[in-house]
């Protein structure tokens, strides 16, 4: 692969890479709303719980979501950092 190939790829991969945490921003927001809404509350005894349960994530990691998302609220400045895509989950 010649060096501009090369160079491509990589941007591409940075590109995405910041899609994806942008994309992780949307999904503690999600999460967030949720747990403050109670939307797991229908048999399960934690959000964490629950998104073990729905999405498949060990129940460490769920809870570790979770956490994050309760308190990104507290810390504008990450959080929108972490929406733009400049810092990675």
């Amino acid at each position: 692969m010649d060096f501009l190939t090369l160079k491509r790829l990589g941007d591409d991969i940075a590109i995405l890479s910041a899609h994806v945490d942008a994309a992780s921003a949307r999904l503690l927001d999600l999460i967030r709303r949720f747990d403050a809404e109670g939307g797991w509350n229908n048999g399960f005894r934690s959000c964490a719980e629950w998104l073990s349960w729905r999405t498949g994530l060990d129940l460490g990691a769920a809870r570790q979501k979770v956490r994050v998302a309760r308190a990104l609220p507290n810390l504008p400045r990450i959080a929108q950092a972490l929406a733009r895509g400049e810092l990675s989950y």
